[in-house]
């Protein structure tokens, strides 16, 4: 007998015993959709498929969200390029052929302008309009709270609001105040790196960089072309990963591989891979990971692995005290080391607009959400969460807008499967990791998975 699909498991469950009535949105208003990065074009862009009115704001003054390095609120710094390739970054419309792999900040941002003007979504689209606030009203509409450039804020009405606000703007910042305040009691300067725009004010400096993400070892890498030293804190040690193997980019040959060979031979095959191409990890002074290739989410390398080896960053244990401008470290074999600044390459928070959460981990917010993206109570708001995965987000983005789209369609069409969702959204969420990211929240899914599972889901709303 088939396994069951994650939906299938889904749909089987019987319905969630609640007092709550669903009052259907009133479709004779528009939608809202909150931003026009990546995540907002492509809701905009379903819902004009599906015939849904819609209007879009944008607190920024065009489109492309943080890519639109102009953005007040953008964390692009200079030299940033896409983590994943052309081959997985898009909307669904090819990225031009005879652009890089993987595209400099300048190129997504392009590739998102042209997309909303193809797609014909400015006409819909109001910028330099920002989300202020939103309530409820008794007819189970939106009264949202909207402030243009000028400052004069007004209220309008609208059928629902989908939030497409991104996770890794200034505004999210994840900073670990433990740390942030140690620096600053030692005469340290602290920078995130959000704020972080080119390597220039490093310059003839001693640097801590504490994280080794995507972000931290790559500003690591370009901050130690010009100061005087660069150290890397490392608290858990990442996979580190190639980003081409046999001149393919390695997320399009994890894409083109054949799913129905082994997951065993698939993931031994890339760990010779890597080893060839990066070694071990003694050699760059950090010790092997203690989780499996796959348990969590590895970080491409861009130039880190070079930099370690040629002594430019210097790699060191978690930081446990920083005190008069000297870093000292938990590893006893690592000396104690004089800093002029840090730099907290410590990600972001996912904090999205009216949802309420038992707590501030993103498996806490994740457990709001139903299949990741919409409210477990209220039909009319729903959530371009961005899903962490081995290949580009953008493309999910666009199953999850499908999905959304799919819903209100189906609502508005009296179908009886869009009030069996209502009936449904506060059952627990399916699990899309497959033998994917065992030790990381509930965002880090497995892309083959959670794709289909919203595929089902949009084919079953609108059946």
């Amino acid at each position: 007998m088939p396994k069951l699909t994650p939906f299938q498991q889904w749909l089987q469950q019987p319905d969630a015993p609640t007092d709550a009535t669903f009052k259907p949105t009133d479709d004779s208003l528009p939608l809202l959709v909150v931003g026009a990065g990546p995540g907002g074009l492509a809701g905009m862009a379903a819902l004009k498929r599906a015939g849904l009115a819609f209007v879009g704001v944008e607190r920024h003054s065009g489109v492309g969200g943080i890519w639109d390095k102009s953005n007040a609120t953008s964390s692009i710094y200079e030299g940033m390029c896409t983590v994943t390739s052309r081959y997985t970054t898009h909307l669904g419309t090819p990225v031009p052929d005879d652009w890089p792999d993987y595209l400099p900040h300048q190129r997504a941002h392009e590739y998102l302008a042209r997309f909303a003007e193809d797609e014909q979504l400015l006409p819909h689209l109001r910028l330099s309009t920002s989300f202020v606030d939103a309530e409820k009203t008794p007819r189970g509409t939106w009264l949202v709270t909207l402030e243009p450039a000028d400052g004069q804020t007004y209220q309008e009405e609208f059928r629902g609001i989908i939030f497409a606000t991104g996770a890794h703007n200034r505004a999210q910042t994840a900073v670990p105040e433990a740390l942030a305040e140690m620096a600053r009691t030692g005469g340290v300067p602290v920078v995130h790196s959000a704020e972080y725009d080119s390597p220039a004010p490093f310059a003839g400096q001693r640097v801590l960089v504490v994280g080794i993400g995507n972000s931290g070892s790559d500003i690591a890498d370009k901050i130690s072309a010009v100061a005087a030293r660069t150290l890397l804190s490392v608290r858990t040690s990442p996979w580190i990963n190639p980003q081409t193997a046999f001149g393919v980019p390695c997320d399009k040959l994890t894409a083109d591989t054949p799913g129905w060979l082994p997951y065993w031979y698939r993931l031994s095959t890339f760990h010779v891979i890597r080893h060839l191409s990066v070694g071990g990890h003694r050699r760059l002074g950090l010790k092997r990971p203690r989780h499996s290739l796959n348990d969590r989410l590895p970080i491409g390398d861009r130039g880190i692995v070079e930099a370690i080896r040629s002594g430019r960053v210097v790699i060191r244990s978690d930081l446990v005290e920083l005190a008069q401008g000297t870093a000292r470290f938990a590893d006893p074999r690592h000396e104690p080391e004089p800093v002029d600044v840090m730099l907290l390459a410590t990600g972001f928070a996912r904090r999205y607009p009216l949802l309420e959460t038992a707590g501030t981990s993103n498996d806490d917010v994740a457990q709001a959400l139903s299949f990741l993206m919409f409210h477990r109570s209220e039909p009319g708001l729903c959530y371009l969460a961005e899903a962490v995965g081995q290949r580009g987000c953008w493309p999910v983005f666009v199953d999850q807008a499908r999905a959304i789209a799919a819903y209100f369609r189906a609502e508005q069409e009296g179908r009886a499967n869009a009030r069996r969702f209502d009936a449904r959204r506060a059952l627990e969420t399916p699990r899309f990791k497959g033998a994917l990211f065992r030790q990381a929240d509930a965002f880090h899914v497995d892309y083959d998975i959670y794709s289909q599972a919203l595929q089902e889901l949009s084919e079953w709303l609108a059946a």
